[in-house]
């Protein structure tokens, strides 16, 4: 087998941050990230947009989308977790996973609300030089197969509308209203102010973890250590099962690009 380095292949923007952290086989060191993912590049798309509607004179306002927990870019990247810096798929020590994003924004004239619900939809994308143009239906059908397969779990609101609160809602019990922390003030004219979190699991594929620590040995049994690695000449081992290289290109090859739409809908009382 060749040997293959990062230098080979420019760095590659991900919109929906899917990235390739293959292994490419060293003699000495063991395996190097392979890397094609750079979220903060040029023109900085962000991987989710917010549609909004309201009745009965509610609007919504100052809303904002960030990566949960900073205010880093509105981006997914499905990287490497950025603690694993040993195995044979591993952190560069740039470019690490991110998979939630929060939605910030004020809702006024909350006096007159009933309910918010959600829903997720997947958008159509323009071409890239690094990733195709997809119509809205061909990236739910990217998406769909990247959760069939078991890599990714979607936020619970993907195709399905989601209540998000109603007039029983306590921040006590958000556990149960997916994600969305609000609270209310003034009198007669009410303001909500409100975050919601939009994030994706592992999934069943790599057995809930990052797909770096899983082809290292974490979960199921070490089940990930088993797989070959393979290379882009060698996606599949001899019994048409993915190569760990093969795993990883085919998520690359569906994810790449995608884009989110949040639709969040205030149902007046």
């Amino acid at each position: 087998m060749s040997k293959i380095t990062k230098r080979s292949y420019r760095r590659k923007k991900i919109i929906m941050g899917a990235s390739l952290f293959g292994a490419i086989g060293l003699v000495s060191v063991g395996f190097a990230a392979w890397v094609l993912s750079a979220p903060a590049t040029q023109e900085k798309e962000a991987s989710l947009s917010v549609g909004l509607v309201s009745d009965k004179n509610m609007h919504f306002q100052d809303v904002s989308i960030h990566e949960t927990g900073t205010e880093g870019d509105p981006v997914f990247s499905f990287e490497p977790a950025s603690d694993d810096v040993s195995g044979r798929v591993r952190w560069d020590g740039a470019n690490a996973e991110s998979r939630s994003l929060t939605v910030d924004g004020k809702l006024t004239q909350v006096q007159n609300l009933g309910d918010i619900k959600a829903i997720i939809t997947a958008e159509a994308n323009t071409a890239s030089e690094n990733y195709p143009a997809r119509t809205a239906e061909q990236a739910q059908e990217a998406l769909d197969y990247a959760v069939s397969a078991g890599y990714v779990i979607a936020p619970t609101a993907y195709k399905t509308e989601t209540l998000l609160w109603d007039e029983d809602y306590t921040v006590a019990d958000k556990a149960s209203y997916d994600n969305f922390v609000a609270s209310i003030t003034g009198e007669s004219d009410k303001t909500m102010t409100f975050s919601y979190e939009v994030k994706f699991e592992w999934g069943s594929a790599f057995a809930g973890v990052n797909p770096s620590l899983y082809f290292d040995g974490t979960g199921n049994e070490g089940a990930g250590a088993l797989v070959k690695q393979g290379s882009l000449e060698e996606l599949t081992d001899g019994d048409g099962h993915f190569t760990v290289a093969g795993y990883l290109k085919d998520l690359h090859d569906h994810l790449d690009g995608i884009k989110l739409k949040l639709t969040l809908t205030a149902n007046p009382n």
